[in-house]
């Protein structure tokens, strides 16, 4: 998470609560899965942030900060470091988690963030089940990503990201009407979303809705004219001129 990040390398001694992406980050990570930009979504959701000075915590701030700046070996030698010191810290597991993701190891990453996810007495189980959805459909197992992504909403109902993420994919196995179920809740909670709206769209004319679809796609041009979705808009709206 992006407050994460600056917050971790400019104090290691204020303890705080997890932190939750804005909508805007929210909605272009999960654009950047859509586009199977995996990479680039995690960099949109950046580890948890710690507390206390410990040795432990210190580890953990040290790989946090090692991994925003993309030297993720030392990262998760960090992380390792610090789970040695304290097997229980979930922010360090977390963190690690979110590191073998960013590596391109998403078994061992789901190994660690099904843990935390576990974890009855942890704060950060909802964020480790998002990012475990994430693991999951690297791994090519979508249907446990979906169950993964309606956990962590339980968990956390901010984590408004895992309706959008659960539309696509549902998207992806056809199911045109969960997809647009889940877009229309995200879009309840975030009216003026414009990859919401593309992606409720294009599901609306896959499911033979044309004039729905219409008058979606239109809002999107209304709200980001010059934005990449709009232009993806105009490639559907094109077939009805």
């Amino acid at each position: 998470m992006e407050g994460a990040g600056r917050e971790a390398q400019e104090s290691a001694a204020t303890a705080s609560a997890p932190a939750v992406p804005s909508s805007e980050v929210c909605e272009r990570s999960v654009a950047y899965i859509l586009a199977g930009r995996y990479e680039a979504a995690l960099q949109q959701l950046e580890g948890a942030k710690s507390s206390g000075a410990s040795p432990a915590g210190v580890e953990n701030l040290r790989g946090l900060s090692l991994m925003l700046s993309g030297d993720l070996p030392k990262a998760l030698r960090s992380f390792d470091r610090a789970l040695e010191l304290a097997p229980a810290m979930d922010e360090a597991r977390l963190n690690r988690g979110i590191a073998w993701l960013r590596s391109g190891q998403p078994a061992k990453a789901s190994a660690d963030l099904e843990k935390v996810a576990n974890n009855e007495h942890s704060a950060l189980r909802g964020d480790a089940a998002y990012h475990n959805a994430i693991a999951l459909d690297r791994l090519g197992r979508s249907s446990e990503a979906e169950s993964w992504l309606e956990r962590a909403q339980k968990l956390d109902p901010r984590l408004d990201a895992a309706l959008l993420y659960a539309g696509i994919l549902r998207e992806r196995r056809r199911d045109w009407q969960g997809a647009g179920h889940a877009y229309l809740d995200y879009l309840k909670l975030h009216p003026d979303s414009v990859v919401a709206h593309l992606r409720f769209g294009i599901s609306a004319q896959k499911a033979g809705r044309a004039d729905v679809a219409r008058a979606y796609l239109q809002k999107v041009l209304e709200l980001a004219p010059q934005s990449p979705e709009a232009v993806e808009a105009r490639k559907f709206l094109v077939m009805w001129e």
